[in-house]
């Protein structure tokens, strides 16, 4: 788990800076369009940081993370998290300065885009429009829209510059120049005009799209490396992220759009991917919950698992969990429904990936492969309070979650009924592996258990082995070329 001790504490010193002064427009899209990605503690956050600088001022007296505390009412870990959102969405930079004092750091507060910088962003507009639904995106957009003017209707009577102004003569340019009034037209190395950065966009510190394949891919016929500008893979790699394809598939892409066009901008080429994207998958925009679980929250990294609850761990730490909801449907496309849930798990109650998977699978094989709404977001606002952030950890609540409905079933005498005409003991036949402490038989639930292994930690048996979800991940993946 994140240790944030480790990178911030209490006493630790901060500063506010910023070289562009919010105007009215910028806190209505800051609310409107940020808001719903980054939560509102961030948003809160973002605003308590600009209040430290007072009017007229771009630089802020010395506080410490205490007194910022104290302003949001949050703990420190709950700040150093809303902080990575800010900084991942471009609203925030962050620098550490250390000396014999302690730690300073300098909080430079980035300016929000334009409503058209940010509806024009293949990464934000996507994940607005997943977030807020159709209707709504389309009455938030029109809320920032102006209608254009026919301005060849009218003729234009603007002056020019050198129409109202008239030039200094020679003489006194040289004069002014060679004077101590001249040295006034030079700024300071040290110091930087105020500006607004027009260009800006989600930066991507890293990513696993392999462009070597890709270009390695590409017909240099029909592509030619002057055609790859740094526009170009910019957009690429920003679109490999949000509509998650793989390099080969996107190098038949761009080869598709250069055929008919010798240029191509990457409005094009987003055009083009949205085209893909809706042949492949329907209508419906990418989701959040293509992620995976990250690296710095998983047990196995660095070497392969060796045993079995080991293999267990590893597999739903490297599964996202739409892929997980695909398996558990034979590889049928999940349901809208059920992607709402997902991103709801991920945005709403802020549960990790791989934690995710466990949650899907413990509600999936004790509820006969129903998704209640309900008792997912009850059970996930549990495992929220309890700041369950490893795989592990929630497969040992999922454990007494089970423990606890069992003995309540023993105490009534029986389990509860579900849907299922004819099988005996649902909720039991169809738990993974993991979840159940003895062996049943499939046709014959009174039939004595057997022992568990003794080669795991976590009791394992079930309908399933592990290897054979494993096999149907692989054969969900075929069609892919994945393992």
């Amino acid at each position: 788990m994140t240790w944030h001790w480790k990178e911030l504490l209490p006493v630790d010193r901060f500063t506010v800076r910023t070289s562009y002064y919010l105007a009215e427009q910028d806190r209505l899209t800051l609310t409107l369009l940020y808001q719903p990605l980054i939560g509102a503690s961030a948003h809160s956050l973002y605003l308590t940081l600009l209040s430290q600088l007072e009017r007229d001022q771009y630089w802020s007296g010395e506080l410490t993370h205490r007194q910022l505390m104290l302003l949001l009412g949050e703990s420190l870990e709950v700040i150093y998290e809303e902080r990575k959102k800010l900084e991942a969405i471009g609203l925030l930079k962050t620098f550490k300065r250390k000396d014999e004092e302690g730690s300073t750091y300098l909080y430079e507060l980035q300016p929000p885009m334009t409503p058209r910088q940010f509806f024009e962003n293949d990464v934000l507009s996507v994940y607005l429009f997943n977030r807020l639904g159709k209707t709504y995106y389309r009455q938030l957009r029109e809320r920032f829209m102006l209608d254009e003017v026919a301005r060849e209707e009218y003729t234009e009577l603007t002056y020019a510059f050198d129409e109202v102004y008239a030039s200094l003569h020679h003489s006194e340019m040289v004069s002014n120049l060679k004077s101590e009034t001249g040295k006034v037209l030079h700024v300071d190395e040290r110091k930087a005009l105020i500006s607004r950065q027009d260009e800006q966009d989600v930066t991507f510190a890293s990513n696993q799209f392999d462009f070597e394949l890709f270009e390695k891919s590409l017909s240099k016929s029909i592509v030619p490396d002057s055609a790859l500008t740094e526009e170009i893979k910019s957009a690429i790699i920003r679109l490999a992220f949000v509509y998650k394809i793989e390099p080969l598939e996107m190098s038949s892409i761009v080869q598709q759009t250069f055929i008919h066009e010798e240029e191509v901008s990457s409005e094009q080429l987003r055009k083009k991917v949205q085209e893909w994207y809706k042949i492949e998958q329907g209508t419906e925009p990418p989701a959040l919950g293509l992620r995976t679980h990250p690296l710095k929250e998983r047990s196995i990294t660095a070497r392969e698992p060796a045993t079995e609850e080991e293999r267990i761990i590893h597999f739903y730490e490297t599964t996202p969990p739409l892929t997980l909801l695909e398996i558990r449907s034979d590889g049928a496309k999940v349901a809208a429904a059920d992607v709402k849930i997902i991103e709801s798990l991920m945005l709403d109650h802020k549960l990790l990936p791989g934690v995710i998977n466990v949650l899907l699978d413990f509600i999936l094989w004790s509820q006969d492969m129903k998704l209640s709404k309900a008792l997912v977001d009850k059970i996930a606002s549990h495992w929220a309070r309890k700041k369950v952030r490893t795989v592990k950890e929630a497969m040992q609540l999922a454990l007494l979650e089970q423990n606890k409905s069992n003995q309540n079933s023993r105490r009534s005498g029986s389990y509860p009924k579900a849907s299922t005409k004819g099988k005996a003991n649902p909720r039991r036949d169809k738990l993974p592996k993991w979840l159940l402490a003895e062996k049943q038989k499939e046709q014959d639930t009174k039939a004595a258990a057997s022992p568990p292994s003794g080669r795991n930690e976590l009791p394992v048996s079930g309908d399933k082995s592990f290897e054979e979800m494993l096999e149907e991940l692989k054969k969900s993946k075929a069609g892919k070329g994945e393992s």
